[in-house]
């Protein structure tokens, strides 16, 4: 008997779970409302909350990480022009971007945004890095950025 209720509400537990995220779809429209008033109220902290609750709902979506990733590393770079302790929040942006990445292998958008904050903070290898992936996915123009950047820095990175 006891085996038997177990499995149940594993069962439950598993269909219920599977289906949480198909029951909150609806409510999208509404968390992106929620995430542009965050961002005009200067509440970027509640913007990044919003942003990764969307990611889990639509993990397919990249543009919640794109957003995400960029308040991360715009709050990290503000930090460190600041002369503040800055490589957690700089962390946080480079794991965004990256479980975007792993649910979007192929988007270049997100690899292009990656290049953008690595160039930000001054590390050229590792936007070349970024900006090389984003060329491989992406369509003209975007598809020579690659080309460009590692011009500009004058270096290449190995593919």
């Amino acid at each position: 008997m006891k085996k038997c209720l177990f499995y149940g509400f594993l069962l439950l537990f598993l269909i219920f779970g599977l289906s949480f995220r198909f029951i909150l779809k609806p409510f999208l429209p509404i968390l992106w409302q929620r995430v542009d008033e965050a961002f005009h109220h200067g509440d970027y902290k509640r913007a990044e909350r919003y942003l990764g609750i969307i990611a889990w709902i639509e993990p397919e979506n990249p543009q919640s990480y794109i957003l995400k990733g960029w308040l991360e590393w715009s709050e990290a770079r503000s930090l460190q022009m600041a002369g503040l302790p800055y490589e957690e929040q700089l962390k946080k942006a480079v794991e965004t971007y990256r479980k975007g990445e792993l649910k979007n292998p192929e988007n270049w958008q997100l690899y292009f945004e990656e290049g953008i904050m690595w160039e930000s903070f001054d590390e050229k290898e590792k936007s070349l890095k970024a900006y090389y992936k984003a060329s491989q996915y992406a369509k003209p123009p975007y598809s020579r950025i690659y080309y460009y950047k590692s011009k500009k820095f004058k270096m290449k990175v190995k593919e």
